[in-house]
């Protein structure tokens, strides 16, 4: 399996992310997020799109099961900003973790033309 420049990023992001929940869950205070749920929401929706904004369209299956989980994803962000539950807050976590997992595990089957890769193996 491989994995490219731009599923490198995504996953620097997501580990934003869990970062960010762990961060407000235990109120830790950190700037911009503090021990709020609706702002750590916020936060960890902007990171997530910046995840999602680094995959690449193609056809098939797995294009529509991300697209189900995207917009799971992106309703549980609306809900957790609105309601500032940590429970909600959560489950947006976890589908932005299952929707990068998905998409780089596609991308390491999938190799994109002309993107340098990174190979997860040794020699050969």
């Amino acid at each position: 399996m491989t994995i490219g420049r731009k599923d490198v990023v995504a996953a620097a992001l997501t580990l934003l992310v869990i970062a960010t929940f762990i961060a407000t869950h235990e109120g830790w205070g950190v700037p911009l997020i503090g021990g709020s749920h609706r702002w750590a929401a916020l936060a960890i929706t902007i990171l997530g799109v910046l995840a999602c904004a680094q995959g690449t369209v193609s056809d098939g299956r797995a294009p529509r099961l991300l697209g189900w989980l995207g917009t799971l994803a992106g309703a549980l962000a609306i809900l957790a900003i609105a309601s500032g539950s940590l429970t909600v807050l959560s489950l947006l976590v976890v589908a932005v973790v299952l929707l990068w997992f998905a998409a780089t595990v596609r991308h390491g089957r999938h190799a994109t033309a002309g993107e340098p890769r990174i190979a997860l193996h040794g020699p050969r």
